[in-house]
């Protein structure tokens, strides 16, 4: 059994918090704020983090495993200038951070997906660099470091118009990371290092999110009760249906597919105390507002509204 993460407290709720993120307010101090991207077990957050006092260092992760052991390395340590986020890289950049608000990131042996025809799986795309670039403050750099060199070449082919210039290089092991310790100990003595230092700002600002509207209906039909897909710019899928006839009450398992974001959560249809029905995201899902999800309330009003 995994060791418990002991307390939550370094880890950011930012589905429950305003976005952008104040992170001045999250840390308590004003102070140049840094990202890992990809913390993985913590280690080398921490390790900064010590080293770096006067810094307020961001970790994230979209695994939870991963996040809970990083949680538990801060908490032993006390790193109180050390936090993290569990979510997508790119869906924290965009809505997590303001534009220019980084002093400096680094991504330490992030999955290269070897195979050619996984390619569209791997971070640092050139819409991911031009994201990451209007993130980081003028002059910041992000450092990169593989074991993949395939994956540092095709890195240093989304660079141009980027914004940001790489310098790359083969280098020792120099990170002492649970991966760095792999590879080595599997025979690797050389990695590949590439620095990606912003000269010139893409502006990207953090999208609106729109005050959802949730539908209500005076009379429902029940035999609407079924999956669907309604397919587009905006994609919305209903993959399945908990229907409790007695109460009168239905769980949707929905999935939005708009831009680069995908979510996957229920909507609940329930009965309104002056009549009629209501649909609306069921509580506790943390979904982001956004037109995809309102879409996905008016079309099932749209289907469970009896003429």
């Amino acid at each position: 059994m995994t060791a418990p993460y002991l307390s939550l407290d370094p880890l950011v709720p930012w589905r429950q918090i305003a976005r952008p993120v104040a992170w001045d307010q999250v840390f308590g101090r004003s102070a140049p704020l840094e990202l890992e991207i990809g913390c993985g077990n913590g280690e080398v957050l921490v390790r900064r983090a010590q080293e770096r006092p006067g810094v307020n260092l961001v970790g994230l992760d979209v695994d939870w495993v991963s996040a809970r052991r990083a949680l538990r390395r801060i908490n032993l340590a006390r790193a109180d200038n050390a936090k993290v986020v569990q979510a997508d890289a790119a869906l924290a950049l965009e809505r997590l951070f303001t534009p220019q608000s980084l002093s400096g990131a680094w991504c330490l042996f992030p999955r290269p997906w070897p195979k050619p025809s996984d390619a569209r799986h791997r971070l640092f795309s050139k819409r991911f660099l031009r994201l990451l670039n209007s993130r980081l403050a003028p002059g910041a750099a992000c450092r990169l470091v593989t074991d993949f060199k395939p994956f540092a070449d095709w890195v240093r082919g989304q660079i141009p118009g980027s914004g940001l210039d790489a310098a790359w290089q083969e280098t020792p092991p120099t990170v002492d990371s649970k991966y760095e310790r792999k590879w080595r100990g599997q025979g690797q003595e050389v990695f590949y290092e590439l620095t990606l230092v912003k000269r010139q700002h893409h502006p990207w600002p953090n999208p609106e999110e729109p005050l959802l509207h949730y539908p209500h209906f005076d009379r429902m039909d029940p035999e609407a009760l079924t999956t669907w897909e309604d397919r587009g710019e905006i994609s919305v899928l209903c993959k399945d249906v908990l229907y409790d006839r007695q109460a009168g009450r239905a769980l949707l398992r929905m999935v939005v597919l708009e831009d680069e974001l995908e979510q996957a959560f229920y909507l609940e249809l329930m009965p309104r105390p002056q009549g009629g029905y209501l649909v609306r995201p069921a509580p506790g899902c943390g979904v982001l507002p956004s037109l995809g999800v309102q879409r996905a309330l008016e079309l099932t009003a749209r289907r469970l509204c009896a003429a």
